[in-house]
C-alpha cells in the first residue's frame, strides 16, 4: 500500500521504491503465514493449503487495489482528489 510516506521515505530510483513496496508485500505474505501457523483447527483437518491461498489472495487483492486507487488518485487533478478520498 504505497502512500506519500513510502514516497518521502524512499527518494532515488523506481526501482528502489519497487524494492520498499516488494519487501512490504512481503511482510504481508509473512504475517498471514504465521497466522495459518496459530491456527490448530486447520492444521489438523488439512485445510492449511486452502487457508493459506485463500488468505494470500485476499492480501494481495486488497494491496493491488490499495495501489491502484492510489496512483489513480495521484493522477486525478486536485479539485477531484477530495470527492475521491470521502468515498
Amino acid at each position: 500500500m504505497p502512500d506519500w510516506f513510502d514516497c518521502l521515505a524512499v527518494q532515488g530510483t523506481p526501482r528502489s521504491f519497487l524494492q520498499h513496496l516488494s519487501s512490504k508485500a512481503s511482510i504481508l505474505w509473512h504475517s498471514a503465514f504465521f497466522m495459518v501457523q496459530l491456527s490448530q483447527p486447520y492444521i489438523a483437518t488439512g485445510k492449511t493449503i486452502i487457508l493459506t491461498t485463500h488468505i494470500f489472495v485476499g492480501t494481495f487483492m486488497s494491496l493491488l487495489f490499495s495501489m491502484l486507487s492510489r496512483f489513480a488518485i495521484a493522477f486525478l487533478p486536485r479539485n477531484k482528489h477530495l470527492l475521491i478520498s470521502w468515498l
